[in-house]
């Protein structure tokens, strides 16, 4: 035990440097502008489903470049009033899974928009990308910071929240977004580029503190960054200044709502020290769970129901 209870101080007092670029702000304050100058285009189209007490549709939405975002949208059957709502990401190479996955959330009144980020499930990606060297979305676009994958997967997460708002059923003022891994790298880019969520629940999220995670990961996405860079060593200098721009230890910074992260110390995708990085220089309000024998997983009944106690409490 005291040796857990080292561990977990050494990594509470990690305050690493944020390297943010010159333009960083101006580059995503361009972006989310050219994303917001063309229409979301949203068609919801209802699904049969066999649980009667909801309603269920299948959302598209125009992301970045005009790419169809898919997601489940959901509202409880016969509500009354305006329904807080929780926004969804997953991980990476997954999906947003099936309708009755929600149903803890449905049954308290919460509405759910879950997406399926581009090129994953249902969701296409339009993009073109001049650099793909291993055909894999972490490595698409990035040797070009106007291509990069999660430049585009950003904006996409923040038109979601955009339709949100839009919706007369759902109350602006009450928007959690949530997600783990990747869905909570999303998360927290998410929270820093759109002021409206009022919570945001990232479990073990990737793009936290990336150079330091490259080098600490054992397994997961960033593994092909390296990859990438060990075939093409022309670029690393390029392809770490790019990165800067989609770091969470720089986004962070403008993160202003109410953040939970979570965090196994036994995490071979997503480091602990990476987490670490970004939740110590968090200035939102903020709480950490720290899971000591945890892996790359928060899918168990402690975590879900603190979770759900967390939603309950603060939204």
């Amino acid at each position: 035990m005291q040796y857990i209870k080292q561990t977990i101080r050494e990594l509470e007092s990690y305050f690493p440097q944020r390297n943010k670029r010159e333009d960083h702000d101006a580059f995503w304050e361009r972006t989310l502008k050219d994303a917001r100058h063309h229409p979301l285009n949203a068609q919801l189209e209802e699904l049969p489903y066999p649980i009667k007490q909801i309603q269920a549709f299948e959302l598209t939405y125009h992301g970045f470049d005009g790419t169809p975002i898919k997601a489940h949208y959901i509202l409880p059957k016969n509500h009354q009033d305006a329904l807080p709502c929780i926004i969804f990401f997953h991980g990476y190479m997954v999906n947003k899974g099936s309708i009755s996955d929600y149903m803890k959330w449905l049954i308290q009144g919460y509405a759910v928009i879950a997406v399926d980020c581009r090129g994953q499930g249902k969701s296409a990606d339009y993009s073109q990308y001049s650099s793909d060297g291993l055909g894999t979305w972490v490595t698409k676009g990035i040797l070009d910071k106007e291509e990069y994958y999660y430049r585009k997967v950003y904006v996409d997460g923040v038109r979601a929240v955009d339709f949100a708002c839009s919706q007369p059923e759902i109350d602006a003022e009450r928007i959690c977004i949530m997600g783990g891994s990747m869905g909570g790298g999303i998360t927290l880019a998410v929270a820093s580029l759109h002021d409206k969520p009022k919570l945001a629940i990232a479990d073990m999220p990737n793009m936290c503190d990336i150079p330091l995670a490259i080098e600490q990961k054992m397994e997961g996405s960033l593994t092909y960054v390296e990859n990438f860079l060990h075939r093409y060593p022309e670029h690393i200098e390029l392809v770490y200044d790019n990165l800067t721009y989609f770091d969470n230890l720089n986004l962070s910074e403008k993160i202003t709502c109410k953040t939970r992260i979570s965090q196994g110390l036994k995490d071979l995708i997503c480091p602990p020290r990476a987490t670490f990085g970004v939740y110590n220089l968090l200035e939102a309000p903020k709480s950490i769970e720290i899971y000591p024998f945890a892996g790359h997983n928060m899918h168990f009944e402690e975590h879900i129901d603190k979770t759900i106690q967390f939603v309950n409490e603060n939204l």
